[in-house]
């Protein structure tokens, strides 16, 4: 008899910030129950999805117990702590350190900046949105490129996937949402390339949560 899954993770397909903890279960290879939670329709502003989380956002990992968790980064650390192998931070306290200003660059330095809350504060206008959103995904990709060259292997990290990377490639898609030219990033192109090879990747990327009736 096939048990329930200890999670369940209140996610939506294309959010970058969900798409990171689907990335960190499916590499750890941690069972959970995904639950869609629109953010075009107004459902993640219900009630029901303001008891999960007060700000409205996903995800949010709810435990058996019925206590639940938001914000990417700390449900990753949780998940890290209670499941260690694989790290997501791997090496000594400076490589660690390292890692997460690398995850940081991307988590409270850009993603937010051109998150769909903000593009819509800043203009109602596509176009005008666009040109934000791409002003500062190419801003912060240039720093994480400066930052990250000196360390980085196969991944932004030496030869070993970290939450980096959780955070870069699903930024990177965006990027290529907003037909931001990722060429001027060598070593980011690299490792981008590397991680479409991982199976943790394709069971966590957005096409793998894709709704069937949606419609770009």
């Amino acid at each position: 008899m096939q048990q329930t899954p200890e999670y369940t993770l209140y996610h939506y397909w294309r959010s970058t910030s969900s798409w990171r903890v689907r990335w960190a279960m499916a590499y750890k290879n941690i069972a959970f129950k995904p639950i869609a939670v629109s953010l075009l329709d107004g459902e993640s502003e219900s009630a029901e999805h303001l008891m999960r989380n007060p700000a409205g956002y996903v995800p949010v990992l709810e435990l058996k117990t019925g206590e639940r968790l938001t914000e990417s980064l700390a449900i990753i650390r949780y998940l890290e702590d209670l499941h260690p192998i694989p790290t997501l931070y791997p090496g000594s306290p400076l490589d660690r350190a390292r890692i997460l200003a690398l995850a940081e660059t991307i988590n409270a330095g850009t993603q937010p900046i051109q998150n769909l809350s903000v593009l819509l504060m800043h203009s109602p206008d596509s176009s005008e949105q666009k040109k934000w959103a791409q002003h500062w995904i190419q801003a912060g990709l240039k720093t994480y490129e400066a930052l990250c060259t000196p360390f980085a292997g196969r991944f932004s990290h030496s030869d070993e996937l970290s939450i980096a990377d959780l955070c870069l490639v699903p930024q990177v898609y965006n990027a290529e949402r907003f037909a931001v030219d990722i060429s001027p990033f060598p070593t980011i192109s690299r490792i981008y390339k590397n991680c479409l090879t991982l199976e943790s990747y394709l069971l966590s990327r957005p096409d793998a949560y894709q709704p069937a009736d949606f419609k770009a």
